[in-house]
């Protein structure tokens, strides 16, 4: 197995966690015990791939303050979010 490979591999590996907790939302998109997991992984990797799963948190639940915090805050430790920040604020 080349290296290339084993890093494609270790780029897509998704926790079996993880994988339970969208099979639980599929059933219940309120189910706030599978978006806690979902909302901590996301805080563990890069704003580039976190932000789809900041984007489905704040589609459900749009009125939820601090989903938008949680949001907003990873948006803002990646320097690029400057110029989408106004974006934000817009929807609100």
């Amino acid at each position: 197995m080349s290296t290339e490979a084993t890093a494609d591999q270790a780029a897509e590996y998704i926790p079996e966690k993880v994988k339970k907790a969208e099979k639980k939302l599929e059933e219940n998109p309120y189910d706030l015990d599978a978006w806690s997991i979902l909302i901590r992984e996301a805080q563990n990797q890069p704003i580039d791939k976190a932000r789809k799963t900041y984007e489905r948190l704040v589609a459900q639940f749009p009125s939820s303050g601090r989903f938008w915090k949680l949001f907003i805050e990873a948006e803002d430790a990646d320097c690029m979010f400057l110029s989408r920040k106004k974006n934000y604020f817009l929807r609100l």
